[in-house]
């Protein structure tokens, strides 16, 4: 008995922190199961930094709306025709004997796209910036380039990994 008194504070304390274990992981997979799903809002990222950043009224918010609109349709269309060039170029693999001036013409096809989407893009930030003040003006000027990174692709290697080779080793690790 004089075990159990001696020691009966340090069971106390071990009890009491196996239970916060279990309600902190109890916790934690309920609310990563609601918060399942949830991405960012559709609505946020480059537009809302803009209109955030410029200070946009609620009449040159309505046309910035309806720019990202059009601007996101012209570029489906864009992506769509890309897309089947480049099927259509791949599709190149399946004849043998092609030449060289086939392949680059194919290949000029796809740049098309390319040059067609970089100017749309551009385009739309210059209506973007001809919405704005004066003032607006030079703060669209200082934060376009952190809109553009904004929107770019993630660099390569910055989401993980490069998944492994299932024939042999792991590639060597980049020097």
């Amino acid at each position: 008995m004089n075990y159990f008194t001696k020691n009966k504070w340090w069971a106390i304390a071990f009890l009491l922190l196996i239970i916060l274990n279990i309600a902190t992981l109890s916790a934690l997979w309920i609310l990563k199961d609601k918060n399942m799903g949830r991405g960012p809002d559709p609505k946020s990222g480059a537009a809302d930094f803009l209109v955030k950043e410029l200070g946009f009224d609620s009449m040159q918010k309505q046309q910035l709306q309806k720019l990202r609109e059009t601007h996101q349709q012209q570029m489906m269309e864009v992506r769509q025709g890309n897309r089947e060039v480049k099927d259509a170029f791949f599709d190149l693999l399946k004849q043998p004997g092609i030449t060289d001036t086939t392949v680059e013409k194919a290949a000029r096809k796809s740049f098309m796209y390319d040059e067609q989407s970089e100017i749309l893009t551009f385009r739309h930030f210059q209506q973007i910036r001809n919405l704005c003040t004066e003032g607006q003006k030079k703060k669209f000027d200082a934060v376009i380039k952190e809109v553009l990174r904004m929107m770019a692709p993630p660099k390569p290697g910055m989401d993980g990994p490069p998944p492994r080779r299932r024939d042999g080793p792991p590639p060597p690790p980049p020097q």
